[in-house]
C-alpha cells in the first residue's frame, strides 16, 4: 500500500517554504541558548555554517516532509548512527507532515544497506577458499526455495545483482530473511515508490557509504517514478549536511542541556 501524496514541491502549495524554524540553523539546537553562544564566540563563523543550512532548506525542488524523511535516513542508517540527529528529524518529520508510519518505513527502508557489506564479504571467501583448494569451495546451485524467494524479490523490487547470487546460493537462509525484509516497504509501505527510492539515493550517496551500485539502481528507479534531475540533486545536497553533524554535535556537547557551560 502507498499513498499519493505529491512529492513535486515546486508545484504543491508551500512546496519551497519552510516548517518553522525549518530554515533556520537556531531551530536544530536543544535551546535557543546553544545558538546565541556560536554566535557570541564566532559570529562569522556561525553565519557560514547558517547559510550552508539555508541553502539546502530552502531549496525549492522537495517539500519539507521529504527532506526531513531523507534527512531522518541520513541520520539513522548503519554507517552514520547518529542517535541525535535521528530525533531530531523524526520530529520535524511529523511537524512537517509526515505520519509515524512514514518514520518507521524510512527506518526499515534502510536496514538493507547493512547487506552491502556481504557482497564484499563473501566473494572474498569464497577466493581464499578457492585459493586453499577447500572443499568448500565450491557453492551448490540455487535452491527451488531459493528460487521462489529470488523471484518474488523481483517482482517486489524490480531489480537484481549478480553479488545476490553467490549469497543466495552461500547463504540461503540468510537471503530469504533479507529479502522478506527488504520487499515490505516496497509493498506495504507509507511512502510512494518515488518518495522511497530518492530514501534510498541518500544512503547510497552520503559520504559515510558512497555505494555506486545501489546509487545506480535507485537513481534509475526514481527517474522512472518520475523523479526530476533538480529533486535528485537536492537529494545529494541534503547528504551534504552530514557534514555539519560534527559542528551540532560539538555545540550540544559544550552548551547544551546537560552542560554547566550553559
Amino acid at each position: 500500500m502507498t499513498n499519493d501524496r505529491n512529492l513535486d514541491g515546486a508545484g504543491e502549495a508551500g512546496g519551497s517554504a519552510s516548517i518553522d524554524g525549518a530554515a533556520d540553523l537556531d531551530g536544530i539546537f536543544s535551546s535557543p541558548a546553544v545558538a546565541k553562544r556560536l554566535r557570541t564566540i564566532a559570529p562569522s563563523n556561525y553565519a557560514a555554517a547558517q547559510h550552508f543550512w539555508q541553502s539546502a532548506q530552502k531549496a525549492p525542488a522537495l517539500t519539507p516532509r521529504v527532506k526531513e524523511l531523507v534527512l531522518l535516513a541520513l541520520h539513522a542508517t548503519s554507517t552514520a548512527l547518529d542517535s541525535d540527529g535521528v530525533r531530531r528529524h523524526a520530529d520535524r518529520a511529523l511537524a512537517a507532515g509526515a505520519s509515524e508510519q512514514d518514520i518507521f518505513d524510512v527506518l526499515l527502508t534502510i536496514v538493507g544497506i547493512a547487506n552491502h557489506a556481504l557482497y564484499f564479504a563473501v566473494p572474498v571467501l569464497m577466493r581464499e577458499l578457492r585459493s586453499l583448494g577447500h572443499p568448500d569451495a565450491e557453492l551448490p546451485p540455487i535452491a527451488a526455495e531459493s528460487e521462489t524467494v529470488k523471484e518474488e524479490f523481483i517482482r517486489a523490487r524490480g531489480f537484481w545483482n549478480d553479488q545476490r547470487d553467490v549469497i543466495v546460493r552461500a547463504m540461503p537462509d540468510y537471503f530469504a530473511a533479507l529479502a522478506q525484509l527488504s520487499a515490505e516497504p516496497w509493498t506495504n509501505g507509507s511512502l510512494t515508490d518515488k518518495e522511497r527510492e530518492l530514501v534510498c539515493i541518500g544512503i547510497d550517496c552520503t559520504v559515510t557509504h558512497m555505494y555506486e551500485p545501489g546509487l545506480v539502481i535507485h537513481i534509475r528507479g526514481a527517474l522512472k517514478q518520475g523523479a526530476t534531475r533538480a529533486e535528485i540533486l537536492e537529494v545529494f545536497h541534503l547528504a551534504a549536511m552530514a557534514g555539519l553533524s560534527g559542528y551540532i554535535l560539538g555545540a550540544e556537547a559544550l552548551y547544551g542541556h546537560d552542560n554547566p557551560r550553559r
